[in-house]
């Protein structure tokens, strides 16, 4: 009997300890994009048994101990599989899949590597843009990245601007699935031209720097690059209803069939919102298509992609005095008000000598736009509606067309050809003369109807049955034409060496002109009294001022063509052999700029004016170095000098002028950097050092410039030898505590100073000294970006499907905007001025607008449906609604303030936008 209950009891025990599971866990992922999880990805563990990884891509399995494979596999993707022993205790096992694709990810995109490419990046995945993006433009989710410093301007949809360590969106590099976005002429990009692209969009990277790219693009500060989902992506598709503040409606669907077995697959995505704006008068409407074709054909995977955002919205452009919008806030920054009521003229003038400012028209709100009001069109009868007008709106179309050919031509050789197309039409909205608000701040547009349908004209010349408008709203219209060719050429003669190399041409065509939008009530604008050539009048016609009338849909005051040919040839080299990887880049282009200004001023008639083309020769030179030191160690180091040609903006004025003292910039950069990686902590630590040698200042100087013996005209004039120092330091972690919680983290300290002071000499043709411009900007720093930046986001997911995430982002060391060249010497532009003596103390640093802290929270939570799901997800940006100003410019005297003391009451500013609530919902299937 005790022999049986022992072995009763050992079998017991036997059966207790296979019975007993463990847990295995981890993430798989796309190799080629760091941080890119595959979701849907099957984890097959047995003939009949396997999970699917999450929306995260995370998967877990319980397992009894024992000898298991593990195989996992994706569409698209090559499969993996490992031998595991399960033992007595719980594993992390994370899989990286290589793409079937990746030769033309990498070598057309130029997307960066982890622990191979020694370049400093961040990676945002599509499950982060579906949690934290909540109806914003796009760069706004680029904050979470060091050194990112981006906003929404003056509150417009579509109107956020972006910096990367302090160098303006001109000098970031944008790329669209390997094709270069930036405005040809101003190096600009609007991010309004690309609302609905993150239904579409497989990830996002920031490279900071220089960059990886093989391409001479305009990457000071660093490079944006987007890769958009296509033959390697999971079957299926989404439709969502989003809902938000303010009136906010968005409606989409996607679709991506795979591969499919013919070798052909597709993506398809539309969208359309509409909304009111959180600031006033800032409407948006625009809808968003998407269509990408795949076809393998043998070794060529051959793509065919159109997409376009048809939209228009309402801006508010132009920055206004703090007290405007907010009096208290103000104070709180040392303004001190005027209260003018009941001062005699003394007592003003006593103000006005204190530098006080004024209260009239202070404490308007947040959300207040100087650039809308009210109008009855009374000429459309008794019932006429009392309509809302406003005279700055945005409306523009950029459809984009790519046809692209990868050629898999053996395992060493790979053949890229891109072949692409833009086409761009649109414009502005505003007034055309500025004219004094009403007593609320607003556009008087009743005013400015009233006497344009008066019985007065202009002129006793024209019709008397006929009004003349004396102002009206306009339109400048900017549309371009532009097409390129890319074509790399990628050999791997052996194992450890890679050689790439290829051409990049541009055409584009720009046109631009102003055209009547609304005559207000009048009928017709009439020519300026110098333009009328009373000679050449035929008072015999019926109509013979004619040619000096304009009238809706008539060009007026410029019509030019600027036309850009861009010719690049690139060659790089790349080294990787056990711990060791390097590259070497090395890019020439040659920008050539021509002019037609058809006329400039007042004209009916055109009056065709041509420059000759004018070349500017550019190179690029950098490469790096990066070193594995263990498994979860590794170090890197590049450098790179860029000599950029100058921007077309740069080189004429409307009226066809060239620039006088036309010179490339140049910018030596370098970096070194550190990563660890390991199951629950990776961090990514780097420094940089750019110095930046001839920067433009924005807007021309001009001078009289003798032209010929005793004939002077005006010429516009580029200001060099400004030179800029832009150095620091930056971090980025995540750390997994659990499986089901992990904070990730960021910090960027910056010192960003102009570090120049010299006479600027300008001589004209005939080598005659014409002006001479000094200048003292050393040691001020660069403004328009905040310097330091701190941020974390917490995300638990207590069960699956369900996420909990606040973020906060700390921005300090924000230096308003301000034109360095105003440092010339004058007694305001020195911190103390002794006018007897002539002595001074340092030059001035532009005003430091106060830190912030700005927290969101984020949570949703997703559900199966069959095969299906469905996700419910709430952003709260701005949480504690707080209040803070996003952007400055100091000494801006355009909208009234007449101080030029780089404080706050010299600055104009936009405060950020206050508290937002978005609801979605999205089926998946």
């Amino acid at each position: 009997m005790k022999k049986l209950n022992l072995a009763s009891l050992f079998l017991f025990i036997s059966s207790l300890a296979f019975s007993q599971t463990y847990t295995i866990s981890g993430e798989v992922y796309n190799r080629a994009d760091k941080g890119e999880t595959l979701i849907g990805a099957n984890v097959v563990y047995g003939p009949t048994k396997g999970v699917i990884t999450n929306y995260e891509g995370k998967y877990t399995i319980d397992l009894a101990p024992g000898d298991y494979k593990l195989e996992f596999s994706y569409v698209g993707f090559d499969r993996a599989s490992f031998d595991i022993t399960v033992t007595n205790k719980d594993q992390i096992l994370n899989v990286g899949l290589n793409s079937i694709a990746i030769g033309e990810v990498v070598i057309v995109a130029d997307v960066a590597r982890s622990r191979e490419t020694p370049v400093a990046f961040s990676t945002i995945t599509p499950a982060k843009l579906a949690e934290n993006l909540a109806a914003q433009d796009i760069p706004m989710i680029l904050n979470s990245t060091p050194g990112v410093y981006a906003t929404q301007e003056g509150g417009g949809d579509g109107d956020a601007q972006v910096t990367i360590r302090g160098f303006s969106s001109r000098n970031v590099g944008v790329l669209l699935d390997g094709v270069p976005v930036n405005d040809m002429e101003n190096g600009h990009v609007y991010w309004s031209n690309w609302f609905g692209l993150e239904s579409v969009t497989r990830s996002i990277q920031v490279q900071r720097g220089l960059g990886a790219s093989k391409l001479a693009l305009p990457s000071v500060g660093g490079t944006i690059n987007i890769i958009t989902k296509g033959l390697d992506s999971k079957k299926g598709g989404e439709v969502s209803q989003e809902v938000g503040e303010n009136g906010y409606l968005r409606s989409s669907f996607g679709y991506n069939s795979g591969k499919l077995e013919n070798g052909w697959g597709f993506s398809v995505a539309g969208s359309y919102k509409r909304g009111n704006g959180w600031v006033d008068q800032t409407w948006t409407k625009g809808f968003f298509y998407y269509l990408k074709v795949d076809k393998q054909l043998g070794k060529h995977l051959i793509s065919l992609s159109g997409y376009g955002a048809p939209q228009s919205h309402g801006q508010r452009a132009y920055q206004l005095p703090i007290a405007v919008y907010d009096s208290a806030y103000a104070e709180a920054q040392g303004i001190r008000l005027a209260y003018t009521d009941g001062m005699t003229a003394e007592e003003m003038l006593e103000v006005d000598q204190n530098r006080a400012v004024s209260d009239e028209g202070i404490g308007r709100g947040l959300r207040f736009n100087q650039h809308w009001g009210y109008l009855t069109r009374t000429l459309d009868g008794p019932n006429a509606p009392n309509e809302i007008l406003t005279e700055r709106v945005n409306v523009y179309h950029k459809p984009q067309f790519t046809l692209k050919d990868f050629w898999s031509v053996n395992d060493n050789l790979y053949i890229s050809n891109i072949a692409y197309l833009s086409i761009g039409n649109g414009g502005g909205v505003r007034e055309k003369s500025t004219t004094n608000p009403n007593e609320d701040g607003l556009k008087d547009f009743q005013s400015i109807y009233n006497r344009n349908i008066g019985s007065g004209t202009i002129s006793t010349l024209y019709d008397d049955n006929m009004h003349g408008s004396a102002n009206y709203i306009r339109m400048l219209v900017n549309e371009h034409f532009w097409y390129g060719v890319l074509s790399t050429i990628n050999y791997r003669p052996t194992n450890t060496l890679n050689f790439s190399a290829g051409i990049d041409l541009r055409s584009y065509n720009g046109t631009h002109y102003e055209k009547i939008y609304d005559l207000l009530g009048g009928d017709y604008v009439a020519a300026p009294a110098e333009f009328i050539d009373n000679t050449t009048i035929d008072w015999s016609s019926p109509n013979p001022l004619s040619d000096y009338m304009l009238f809706e849909g008539d060009k007026t005051n410029y019509y030019t063509d600027g036309y850009v040919r861009w010719g690049g040839l690139f060659f790089q080299t790349e080294y990787k052999k056990d711990k060791i990887s390097s590259f070497l880049n090395l890019t020439t282009a040659i920008s050539s700029y021509k002019q037609i200004a058809h006329f400039y001023g007042f004209n009916k008639k055109i009056s065709v004016k041509e420059t000759d083309w004018n070349n500017f020769p550019g190179l690029t030179a950098k490469g790096g170095l990066n070193y594995n030191f263990n498994a979860r160690m590794n170090g890197f180091v590049n450098l790179g000098y860029l000599s950029k040609a100058p921007r077309f903006n740069n080189v004429y004025d409307f009226d066809n002028a060239l620039f006088a003292e036309i010179k490339n910039e140049y910018v030596k950069a370098i970096e070194v950097g550190y990563s660890y990686t390991s199951g629950k902590f990776s961090a990514n630590l780097n420094s940089y050092y750019t110095a930046w040698e001839n920067k433009p200042v924005e807007s021309a100087s001009k001078v009289s410039v003798e032209v010929a013996p005793g004939e002077y005209e005006e010429q516009s004039v580029n200001i060099n030898g400004l030179d800029a120092l832009h150095k620091g330091v930056e971090l980025d972690f995540i750390y997994k505590i659990t499986n089901k919680l992990d904070f990730q983290g960021l910090a960027s300290l910056g010192d960003w100073r102009w570090n120049s002071s010299d006479t600027v000499r300008v001589y004209d043709d005939f080598n005659n000294l014409v002006k001479t411009q000094f200048f003292d900007a050393t040691g001020v720093h660069v403004g328009n970006s905040a310097q330091m930046q701190f941020g974390g986001e917490l995300r638990w997911e207590p069960i699956e499907g369900l996420y909990f995430k606040p973020t906060v982002t700390y921005f300090g060391n924000y230096y308003a905007n301000f034109d360095p060249i105003s440092l010339n010497g004058s007694p305001t532009s020195y911190e103390w001025y002794d006018a007897v003596t002539g002595e001074h103390g340092n030059s001035r640093d532009s005003w430091k607008v106060p830190a912030y802290i700005l927290i969101d929270f984020h949570t949703g939570y997703r559900t199966k449906i069959n095969d299906n799901s469905i996700q419910f997800r709430l952003n709260v940006l701005n949480i504690f609604n707080t209040k803070y100003i996003a952007t400055a410019q100091n000494n801006e005297g355009y909208n009234g303030q007449a101080y030029n003391d780089f404080d706050a009451k010299s600055s104009a500013v936009f405060f950020g936008l206050g508290r937002r609530i978005n609801l979605s919902v999205q089926y998946s299937f």
